[in-house]
């Protein structure tokens, strides 16, 4: 019988596919509605999908202050002058402590606004959920949980033993347990992925069958500026529709595992959608910065998505020379980045990239954002709700 820790191993391995570097300890976000969960190799695995759990209807906030943004009403603003302190006898001001601290009650209120909107959305998407789940079972005279799991059933497959084989080598890690030791956990893991498809287009069939009138009011800070820079590497037309901006870490594992999924995306929306990337280079990554100035230099060249590809399949292996052989792969002229990296604009670039992930409230890698809002859940959440903004 597989040991626990090595069980654990191969879960976080898997888990990683929704998870992500970060630069600080923070709880999870709070996501919109049901958020998707990573297959859990260490727990039993769910024999069918269930009901959502019943919520209560959100509460109207009250109304803005006239004029105002209605997170401004839970803005603690001091005036410049006013009096913080006293030392030896002189008065400190509010406007003596400094932009940062302005520039951290600002990201601090946008956190706060964007979390209560948040709650409330889910709340209210659990709440719309239940019900029509309610109404279509009512029809055929059973409960909701019966009429969920009879619906998810019918719409899956088990498993092939070839599809739970490249499910396993796309996910194990050096140190996974032998296919045969994880073989139910892989399936039971392959069905709940295949029951949480199921259950979304299920809910989305019935959104539509449905008159769903939205008035909850948006709380939230209006979105930061993401527009491309002139030395923004993109995919797409910069008019297009919706855009999508992701930081991201060259040497960050679960950036390199989201390349391909966001790669599909790109292919499958054409130049209806623009994708930017943008770095945040994290501190412990000590690969992660020159990579990320190398990548610069290849936009001057014309070159970048060929590095992107280049750096990622090697994330792991960017010490000793790796990010050299990256470039050389891709196809850079050496000597042109060679006085690229040596000019300085491509650090320069780098850091506006940064500047602009601290403004935004990044603390980990990848982030998205859709259409200059943070976007929390896996490529096959972003897929759906790239769908819905084309929609309308």
């Amino acid at each position: 019988m597989m040991s626990r820790s090595r069980s654990v191993l191969f879960v976080a391995t898997v888990a990683a596919l929704v998870a992500g570097c970060s630069s600080q300890a923070a709880p999870p976000p709070v996501g919109k509605g049901r958020p998707h969960s990573g297959p859990a190799f260490d727990q039993a695995p769910a024999a069918t999908a269930t009901a959502p759990t019943p919520v209560a209807a959100p509460v109207a906030p009250a109304p803005a202050p006239t004029g105002g943004h209605p997170c401004d009403a839970a803005r603690l603003q001091l005036p410049p002058d006013s009096v913080v302190a006293r030392l030896d006898g002189k008065d400190v001001l509010a406007k003596d402590l400094g932009p940062e601290a302005v520039r951290a009650e600002s990201q601090a209120l946008r956190t706060y606004c964007d979390t209560i909107a948040q709650i409330r959305d889910g709340a209210l998407e659990n709440l719309v959920d239940e019900r029509l789940i309610d109404k279509a079972a009512a029809a055929d005279g059973i409960d909701g949980q019966a009429w969920l799991r009879r619906e998810v059933d019918k719409a899956i497959e088990q498993p092939t033993d070839e599809e739970v084989a490249s499910f396993y080598e796309q996910n194990k890690s050096d140190t996974a347990p032998p296919l045969e030791a994880v073989r139910e956990q892989v399936v039971a893991a392959i069905v709940q992925e295949r029951q949480q498809g199921a259950a979304r287009k299920l809910l989305e069939r019935l959104r539509t069958e449905a008159a769903v009138e939205r008035m909850l009011p948006d709380v939230r800070m209006p979105p930061p500026d993401l527009s491309d820079t002139p030395s923004t590497a993109g995919f797409g037309p910069k008019d297009a529709a919706v855009h999508v901006v992701e930081f991201s870490d060259f040497e960050c594992p679960y950036c390199a595992r989201a390349a391909a999924p966001i790669a599909d995306l790109k292919k499958k929306f054409g130049d209806r959608v623009r994708f930017s990337f943008r770095h945040f280079p994290l501190s412990f990554h000590p690969n992660a910065r020159p990579a990320a100035e190398a990548a610069q230099c290849a936009v001057a060249q014309d070159k970048f998505w060929q590095f992107h590809d280049a750096v990622f399949a090697r994330s792991s292996e960017l010490g000793g020379g790796g990010i050299r052989a990256a470039a050389e792969e891709a196809g850079l002229d050496m000597a042109k980045l060679d006085a690229c990296l040596s000019a300085g604009e491509a650090a320069k670039q780098v850091d506006e990239d940064m500047a602009k992930a601290q403004e935004a409230g990044v603390s980990g890698t990848p982030s998205f954002f859709l259409d200059g809002r943070p976007f929390e859940g896996s490529p096959a959440d972003l897929e759906s709700a790239i769908a819905a903004k084309l929609q309308g």
